[in-house]
């Protein structure tokens, strides 16, 4: 029969052994889980093919720069931080663009947002999609499409000399926060540009209206801001503008907050909630070619230029488009850009 002592010997070693195999227990699903991250970090999964369940996609339409033409070629220099070109996605998504169905229903609305402009009057109808709503005193208009819901605000600032003196010229916040208050107004304050990347400068307005930029603030008579989109799929938005957007706004020195808006500009394409589809891309050496033959759409009129930067981002258009979609970025030196469409051309109408 065990003494009390063995039975405590033998009681200490089964809790021991007990305590290891509770440990190793515990220790093999979080070593399993661990071993299959690795795994699939070596060996990631093949993404799922792609959708295309938009069919074939209309081209892009990029807008005329004044002085090229399908005749001009630069002489490119790739010079990256990597000394090449880029990894990018094979495939990319693509986004709905939303448009305003009925166009009388959106007149009316329309109309109910503009009268904080002090537009009471009948807008004259344009075309069968845009109206141009004015007032003589002071000398403004609103040009609005009802299916794109793009517009443009504009006074004719020349015609006032008080536009001139920088009394009370609003700060770059101050007229990114005053135009943000214009465009939920107008209710067309997304989100994105709710949270989007805003771009500022001084600048001085001659009475022919001529303007260049200022040295400073101080000597300053008009601020122009340029309200980007947020990033989307960690992907930034670009326009046939480069370093502008197309949505800005031009703010003068005057007191008045309404008074001293000077120009508005608004185009945005309305993405239809979160679904997508996906399409394959071209490689980043086929979008390359492309450019180096002349095929993509350049921002200036110039004999060579060094690209320092490849990358993928998706092109907003100052026109009605039915998709969003992807393009090639490569920027160079002296604020050169250049876009190719990346969607593969076997997915893509052919030219009219």
């Amino acid at each position: 029969m065990a003494g009390l002592t063995e039975i405590s010997y033998y009681g200490r070693k089964g809790i021991t052994y007990g305590a290891i195999i509770m440990v190793i227990l515990m220790l093999i699903p979080i070593t399993l889980r661990i071993s299959k991250q690795i795994y699939l970090k070596l060996n990631p999964p093949p993404p799922p093919p792609p959708t295309t369940e938009y069919g074939k996609l209309p081209l892009l339409k990029f807008p005329q720069v004044e002085g090229v033409t399908p005749n001009t070629k630069p002489i490119y220099k790739l010079e990256t931080i990597t000394g090449g070109l880029p990894q990018l996605p094979g495939v990319g998504k693509v986004y709905v663009v939303g448009i305003n169905k009925s166009r009388l229903l959106e007149l009316e609305r329309v109309k109910t947002r503009v009268r904080f402009l002090k537009f009471h009057d009948e807008p004259e109808r344009l075309s069968e999609n845009v109206f141009r709503f004015a007032n003589s005193s002071p000398p403004t208009e609103l040009i609005a499409d009802m299916v794109s819901g793009k517009f443009s605000y504009k006074l004719d600032f020349v015609s006032d000399p008080a536009n001139f003196l920088p009394v009370s010229l609003p700060t770059v916040d101050q007229a990114a926060s005053e135009l943000k208050g214009f465009l939920g107004s107008m209710q067309s304050l997304s989100e994105d540009l709710a949270n989007g990347i805003v771009k500022g400068k001084y600048l001085i307005a001659t009475e022919s209206g001529e303007m260049v930029e200022s040295p400073s603030y101080s000597e300053a008579n008009m601020v122009r801001i340029d309200l980007f989109r947020a990033d989307k799929d960690k992907m930034a938005f670009v326009n046939g503008g480069g370093k502008t957007s197309t949505v800005n706004a031009l703010f003068s020195g005057v007191g008045d907050k309404l008074a001293r808006i000077v120009s508005i500009n608004f185009a945005y394409s309305q993405i239809v909630g979160e679904d997508f589809a996906t399409y394959p891309l071209k490689s980043v050496d086929q979008a390359w070619s492309e450019l180096t033959q002349g095929k993509a759409y350049i921002s200036k009129n110039i004999s060579s230029v060094t690209v320092r930067r490849v990358s993928l981002a998706y092109y907003e258009s100052d026109d009605l488009q039915a998709f969003v979609q992807p393009v090639f970025v490569f920027e160079g030196d002296e604020d050169f850009f250049a876009y190719v469409q990346a969607v593969d051309p076997k997915y893509l109408e052919e030219s009219k």
